[in-house]
């Protein structure tokens, strides 16, 4: 008997035990909550979407003569060009290909490199070669970035051509999927200009400036789509991109495409294209992937001098 409620005790005990450690244990979710960060610490610097095979910089030409806004990529279109300074970047002397299409008319130096203390833009320069014929560039990069491609447009084609692509052109923005503005239903499509370049050899692209407009006196609107599409020797047009912008029609700007553009390391091919705005330019780098997608890699800084 004695032998048997010692047996009982130990048993007790031994639950005892087990259970006050089982309590104690932690249970699975034992991370700490997040905590914020301190105040005053600066926000982590968004990294930029730029496809660095293109070069550490380019210039855009700013009307007929040799000058040219210097573009540095790392501010894209998270960031305010306040902060480009003289001491913080400074190119001058740097060597760029010249580009017209796919001609390279002359590498040029960049010189009297300037930045405007009024207002927050990019810094200008001149660009000058010592090779005669030069004054029809459009874009230059660092001479092993890149090289272009030729893109014909609207008023250089044939009649025939040009009202064929206007019909392509109105017919690919009729078929978009995000027509949700009813103030624009059944107005009817005008095809601004449309370029079509080589994509390999046997498929050719298209990039389209489509717009519509609510001639309303108080407020008119203007619809704008950029638009790219594919065809080759077997398949029709094939829309493979858009973008839609929708606003006052006296804030909207202008497309221009700057270029046709392939990175030589990979490859790659993109469109360089300037928006402009009421305020300033845009700068777009629309790439297209091995895969034949289309995509926006990168979206400059808003220039606003």
């Amino acid at each position: 008997m004695n032998r048997a409620l010692r047996s009982l005790r130990l048993l007790l005990a031994l639950f005892l035990a087990v259970s006050c450690t089982s309590e104690r244990a932690p249970g699975n979710d034992t991370a700490l909550p997040d905590e914020p960060p301190p105040e005053g610490t600066a926000p982590r610097a968004r990294t930029s979407t730029w496809n660095s095979s293109a070069g550490a910089l380019f210039a855009v030409r700013s009307g007929t003569g040799p000058n040219a806004w210097l573009i540095n990529p790392a501010y894209g279109d998270a960031q305010a060009l306040d902060t480009l300074t003289a001491s913080s970047w400074n190119v001058e002397g740097a060597e760029l290909a010249m580009l017209d299409g796919a001609q390279v008319v002359g590498v040029g130096r960049v010189s009297g490199l300037r930045y405007d203390s009024t207002c927050a833009g990019w810094p200008v320069a001149t660009v000058v070669s010592p090779v005669v014929g030069t004054s029809s560039w459009r874009v230059a990069f660092p001479e092993r970035a890149v090289e272009g491609l030729g893109f014909d447009s609207l008023p250089m084609l044939p009649s025939a051509d040009s009202a064929s692509r206007t019909r392509d052109g109105a017919l690919a923005a009729s078929r978009l999927p995000d027509d949700t503005v009813s103030a624009f239903r059944g107005r009817p499509f005008i095809v601004r200009q449309a370029s079509r370049f080589a994509i390999g050899d046997d498929t050719i692209g298209t990039v389209f400036e489509v717009v519509r407009l609510v001639a309303q006196e108080a407020n008119p609107l203007q619809e704008q789509l950029l638009i790219i599409t594919e065809e080759g020797a077997s398949r029709s047009a094939e829309l493979v991109f858009h973008e839609r912008e929708v606003g006052a029609e006296e804030s909207m700007g202008s497309i221009e495409l700057l270029g046709v553009l392939r990175i030589k390391s990979s490859r790659r091919l993109a469109l360089l294209v300037r928006r402009e705005h009421e305020t300033g330019f845009v700068l777009e780098w629309i790439e297209r992937s091995p895969r034949g997608k289309w995509n926006v890699r990168w979206r400059s800084a808003a220039d606003g001098c």
